[in-house]
């Protein structure tokens, strides 16, 4: 089937800026690089290359943040958690995470003519999370809140390369060269193997060969990028699986390429410049687009067998898109919100601390509402990771005037020695709240490796909105209310939707051998970007449900898995996937099962072409589809 192209009007996708200044407690456990024992300087002139090496590994793998104060801060040379040695799986590089007190503040800024860095073929990186043998163990990195400058005359500079896996985020992040020419080698780098699952938003890189670079992924899930100045290619997905929303590009190179064994979602760009052939260059069949304006290039998109798509892009995809009972191939398109945010503190007054210890958590809510106070915080304890020093074991109710509970990378067990939590009930209850928004973020493992597997970790009571972002979490997530709205962000966790309920979802991570991972009864699901791991159904809807999922992989990878169920289940409701699969051993036999007034079809593993699935539509509720997608044979 050929592209069917209609006009659109393009809303630009920036997103929500997130706040700057961000601020913290000084009891908060961060460490501030600028404090003794390390004690760099921000005056854009002291050498602060040794220090901030000394930073980098007397905390890896000890889950700390470095906190960066306003500033210029210059380097010589290379950073990289991982030491001069290339590290080995399972080791220690894991958990440290950058914060900077505000985007534009902050610069981390690699002094003119670095030695080692005069080479555009052979990269050398600048600052580095990880570099070393393939590893899904470089857990929970986050970066938040700085700019990354390679400087002038360093054309052979990777400018910063982010790793994560499971759970893990960059927001509010500028890499630039400061050089005339934009000269540098890369400017995100996400070469290294098995990078992700991870969320990466509100980026800009300015400059470089190559402003953004995958390679071998789990998954990437990109929101609010913008790509400008590169020499050679905005942003080249290679080999990687990627899920992407809002790009912006201004360039005269390509604005994107996904070749080899890419596999890349795309959904809503602007692609200005012009001079290159095609503003997107696909080499690979693996590839669904969505809501594209392109200016002065020749060709939108040039396809993996050189026809080309020019103007606006409704939706378009290469591959053989499925449906079983006949509904037009065409996307959801549910209402895309972005997650709402509220103003970060500035008054420290209205932070209150959550003291170590058993049911801590409750008492300092208590006394936050009591006195109009806003965020209450874990502070990290002692050395050491994975130090399980706060416990829960009765409810905790979040009430009054608190609009944010942040972890600061902490785990906290929820434990359950006199049988308390029965199944079906939840460890946090909101209620009798004042903020329209409560946002719940930054923990490791919040319920900890104990939680009772079939109590829910949250029930809201009210009719404000709840955001759950930047944790993992053993077993259920949140207890079905009809009428709720929830937004959710890198959260690693099982996921059920009621009914008349709204659930917006970025990078969300379930993992299961034999319990459904996403059950949707009659709610409204929207994912962007979705990785699995486990032998399980990924997602059922029934009973009139609304799923729309865009983008992301089922990876494989548990051996002596009995069960071998459908991957998605859609019972007499509405639903569209896009997605990708990636097996270890045994994949699945059926993709879809689908039922529509008591008959029953499916779709087997072995009738995807190119094992891949650019998109499924199902329309339960018996409506048509428009029948405007487009796709090839």
């Amino acid at each position: 089937m050929k592209p069917c192209l209609v006009p659109l009007v393009f809303v630009a996708m920036t997103g929500i800026a997130s706040a700057e200044n961000m601020v913290f407690p000084g009891d908060a456990g961060l460490v501030d690089v600028t404090q003794p024992p390390y004690g760099l300087k921000g005056d854009g002139r002291t050498d602060n290359t040794e220090a901030l090496r000394r930073a980098f590994l007397d905390l890896r793998g000890l889950n700390r943040t470095l906190y960066f104060p306003n500033g210029t801060y210059l380097l010589s040379d290379r950073i990289n958690i991982s030491g001069d040695e290339p590290s080995r799986p399972h080791s220690m590089d894991r958990f440290l995470n950058i914060q900077g007190q505000s985007q534009a503040g902050v610069v981390l800024r690699l002094k003119d003519n670095a030695p080692g860095y005069d080479n555009p073929d052979k990269p050398k990186t600048f600052l580095s999370l990880y570099e070393g043998e393939s590893t899904g163990d470089v857990m929970h990195s986050y970066v938040r809140n700085i700019t990354v400058d390679v400087g002038k005359d360093n054309p052979g500079a990777a400018a910063f390369r982010f790793m994560t896996n499971n759970s893990g985020a960059m927001y509010d992040v500028t890499i630039r060269s400061s050089d005339p020419r934009k000269a540098g080698a890369i400017g995100l780098d996400l070469r290294q193997s098995q990078n992700g699952p991870g969320l990466i938003k509100r980026i800009t890189i300015d400059g470089f060969d190559y402003g953004i670079q995958t390679a071998n992924t789990f998954s990437l899930v990109f929101e609010h990028i913008t790509v400008r100045n590169q020499r050679k290619i905005g942003f080249y997905n290679h080999t990687a699986r990627t899920t992407l929303r809002g790009l912006t590009s201004q360039n005269t190179v390509p604005a994107l390429v996904n070749d080899r064994h890419g596999n890349l979602t795309l959904v809503g760009a602007k692609l200005t410049g012009g001079a290159s052939e095609a503003a997107i260059v696909n080499d690979v069949p693996k590839i669904f687009v969505r809501d594209v304006e392109a200016e002065g290039y020749v060709h939108t998109i040039k396809a993996s067998d050189g026809t080309f798509v020019d103007g606006s892009v409704d939706e378009w995809y290469e591959g053989k898109g499925q449906s079983l009972f006949g509904a037009g191939l065409r996307t959801l398109r549910l209402p895309i919100e972005e997650a709402p945010e509220i103003p970060w503190q500035q008054d420290l007054s209205k932070w209150t601390k959550v003291e170590p210890g058993r049911d801590t958590l409750q008492e300092a809510i208590d006394q936050a509402a009591s006195t109009g106070g806003t965020t209450v915080y874990f502070a990290k304890l002692g050395p050491g990771k994975g130090e399980g020093k706060y416990h829960i074991t009765r409810p905790v109710r979040v009430h009054g005037s608190v609009n944010r509970i942040i972890g600061l990378e902490n785990i906290v067990d929820v434990a359950d020695p006199e049988g308390t939590f029965r199944s079906g009930t939840a460890v946090f209850t909101f209620e009798d709240l004042t903020s329209k928004v409560v946002v719940v973020e930054r923990f490791f493992l919040l319920g900890g490796w104990k939680c009772p597997a079939d109590v829910y970790l949250f029930e809201n009571r009210t009719d404000r909105t709840l955001v759950l972002a930047n944790f993992a979490k053993r077993g259920l997530l949140k207890k079905p209310h009809p009428g709720r709205t929830w937004f959710l962000e890198d959260v690693v966790s099982h996921l059920r939707v009621g009914r008349d309920e709204k659930v917006w979802a970025r990078q969300l991570n379930p993992e299961s051998p034999e319990r459904t991972m996403v059950e949707v009864d009659g709610g409204q699901l929207w994912v962007l970007g979705m990785k699995t791991e486990g032998r399980a159904t990924h997602i059922a809807a029934r009973n009139g449900a609304k799923v729309e999922l865009l983008g992301g992989v089922s990876y494989q990878s548990w051996k002596n898995q009995p069960l071998d169920p459908p991957m998605f289940t859609v019972v007499d409701s509405d639903a569209s996937f896009t997605f990708g699969f990636y097996h270890w051993n045994a994949p699945f036999t059926t993709i879809i099962e689908e039922m529509k007034g008591g008959q029953t079809k499916t779709l087997a593993r072995k009738e995807l072409a190119n094992y891949h699935l650019p998109l499924y539509a199902a329309r339960g509720g018996g409506r048509p589809g428009n029948g405007r997608g487009g796709g090839k044979p």
